[in-house]
């Protein structure tokens, strides 16, 4: 992978996530409508997973490793656990979810070939 297309992965990550923001918080006015707000202040969790996927988004512009993984496993994680419980998803969902973990999964590997890559031209950059 050459930095251009790192960096598009990248920035298909942040779309993703963003997709995935707007998914979550469109379902949360479906189901709640317009006690969205009382519900989120009544459950804190879920308000600071929102803020922590908002902060991996920006994370994500400043192309870091860790925002990226973090938002990978934020994603994959709960799927798990519903798979192990029991609790399988419809197939929509299901599709949705292999496209997000598709994306989320190329940003992982896009920042680290962005920062190898980085690394590789400062070092072939230096005067002997």
């Amino acid at each position: 992978m050459n930095q251009p297309k790192a960096e598009q992965a990248i920035v298909n990550g942040i779309y993703a996530a963003v997709a995935w923001l707007i998914l979550d918080f469109g379902l949360l006015l479906q189901v709640h409508g317009e006690q969205t707000l009382s519900f989120l202040v009544s459950r804190p969790e879920m308000a600071a997973s929102a803020i922590i996927v908002i902060a991996c988004i920006a994370g994500l512009f400043y192309k870091s490793r860790l925002a990226s993984i973090s938002l990978f496993l934020l994603f994959l994680l709960p799927l798990v656990i519903r798979a192990v419980q029991g609790a399988f998803p419809s197939t929509m969902f299901l599709l949705f979810s292999l496209i997000l973990l598709y994306f989320f999964l190329t940003a992982v590997l896009g920042t680290f070939n962005y920062h190898h890559l980085k690394t590789l031209n400062r070092d072939t950059n230096k005067p002997d």
